[in-house]
């Protein structure tokens, strides 16, 4: 396959979906949901296919930190002080509101890449010699309370079906969560996603304070937690088809309480060596 996006890709993608008769296309990739929301109509109508991607309009709030604590605030939502990095008097400021440490991140970014905590102007400047594009953002209280939240929302931009999760993070990936059911944050965060306008599945991330939601990040798409909230009972990908491709309404699935660990493994294959492993598998060898 070409490139997403790319010249020929819209083609190569067509002779797949009709080939292997696709019935729903799920968009996980960050990267693909601006393409597959511009073409989510088209491919429709052409292949018959239902697309599970959110509207540009909310791809577009999501896929920008500035634009996504812009969204909060006009809305009336609680959210962090953000500008860019680049906004001289916009910095002074949020530095005087707010001092030392902040968070620095890419405007556009994902996975935690280029993340910093900052204790002073010099380490600002340096981080905006580092990475360009930055917004400068008020570091939220307690990292204990650091929480991640699913949605499944119908055509109407109304929530189905939602879950929260306490969680930790490695090098920017949950590692450790926690199921958290609390009928008034539950409200809370729907209200959020309801206003956003979400389309099928969207992810938010936020922390506690004063015992309100403060959102720092919409994900709308799939996000890479769906493993983890599957094991709790909450199977997004299947109501998403039920809803959207079978034209079943869905509700809210009872959830197992529990505390869910994402593992790392190591694999032994005795005797052998990288030589041996790229001759016994072809795609290793075209790989190498």
């Amino acid at each position: 396959m070409p490139r997403t996006g790319s010249a020929g890709f819209l083609g190569a993608l067509g002779e797949i979906l009709l080939k292997e008769r696709i019935e729903a296309v799920y968009v996980c990739s960050p990267t693909e949901l601006a393409f597959y929301s511009e073409h989510k109509d088209h491919l429709e109508r052409r292949f018959g296919v239902t697309v599970l991607v959110n509207p540009p309009s909310v791809v577009a709030i999501g896929s920008d930190k500035l634009a996504t604590a812009n969204f909060l605030r006009d809305s009336g939502l609680p959210y962090p002080h953000t500008c860019l990095a680049s906004d001289e008097p916009a910095a002074k400021s949020l530095i005087e509101r707010c001092g030392f440490p902040l968070i620095v991140k890419p405007r556009l970014g994902a996975s935690s890449k280029n993340v910093f905590t900052i204790n002073s102007r010099q380490q600002l400047d340096a981080a905006m010699v580092l990475v360009p594009d930055l917004v400068v953002q008020e570091l939220l209280p307690d990292a204990t309370e650091e929480h991640t939240a699913a949605t499944l929302s119908g055509p109407d931009r109304r929530v189905r079906a939602i879950i929260v999760l306490r969680r930790d993070l490695i090098q920017g990936t949950t590692y450790r969560t926690e199921l958290v059911e609390i009928a008034k944050l539950q409200a809370k965060l729907i209200e959020i996603v309801e206003k956003l306008g979400a389309v099928g599945p969207c992810n938010v991330q936020f922390r506690m304070r004063d015992n309100v939601p403060v959102a720092f990040e919409f994900n709308p798409r799939f996000s890479g937690t769906s493993g983890i909230r599957f094991r709790y009972g909450f199977n997004d990908a299947e109501l998403a088809f039920e809803l959207f491709r079978v034209g079943h309404e869905v509700r809210q699935p009872t959830l197992r309480p529990a505390v869910v660990l994402r593992c790392w493994d190591e694999v032994v294959v005795e005797g052998a060596s990288f030589a041996s492993l790229r001759q016994d598998n072809p795609s290793l060898r075209k790989a190498s």
